[in-house]
């Protein structure tokens, strides 16, 4: 591992990272209109027109924690998943930080028992621990191999 910059949110109280190569911005949700998509998962809350472009959003509380609320103080970080750009609903981002490789621990051993597929690796800052998000793995594998064009039945 090396040195990695994050940009840092909260999520149910929990610190998550984000590698700040991946992000595109930062938006409050309360700019935008959503629109309701039928038929998907019930983590895609959505989707939004953000300077003439369709962003599909996630909602990490449903995603992560099968939880149901969002408001309008919640922001939205745009990031880039598999060369499209994703809306990711998180409670508020407020931080960027630079780790260093030795507060940084791998995940891949820490997570027996515990569906550990977003969880990159761990950070430690301070007295505080940071999920660093795989921001790969929160489209599941069939969002993953089919364009969104085709996903209509």
């Amino acid at each position: 591992m090396t040195n990695m910059q994050l940009i840092v949110f909260n999520l149910e109280e929990q610190h998550y990272g984000v590698e700040i190569d991946y992000v595109n911005g930062i938006n409050k949700v309360k700019d935008f209109k959503i629109i309701k998509i039928p038929n998907c998962p019930d983590y895609i809350e959505g989707m939004i027109n953000l300077r003439g472009k369709v962003i599909p959003l996630y909602n990490l509380r449903k995603r992560f924690f099968n939880q149901d609320s969002i408001c309008q103080d919640n922001e939205i970080l745009i990031v880039f998943m598999r060369n499209t750009l994703v809306g990711l609903i998180v409670d508020e981002v407020f931080d960027i930080i630079k780790l260093e490789e030795e507060d940084i621990e791998s995940a891949v051993n820490l997570f027996t028992n515990v569906d550990g597929r977003f969880i990159d690796s761990i950070g430690k800052k301070d007295d505080n621990m940071i999920i660093i998000l795989d921001v790969k793995s929160i489209l599941s594998l069939v969002e993953q191999q089919v364009p969104p064009d085709s996903l209509e039945e």
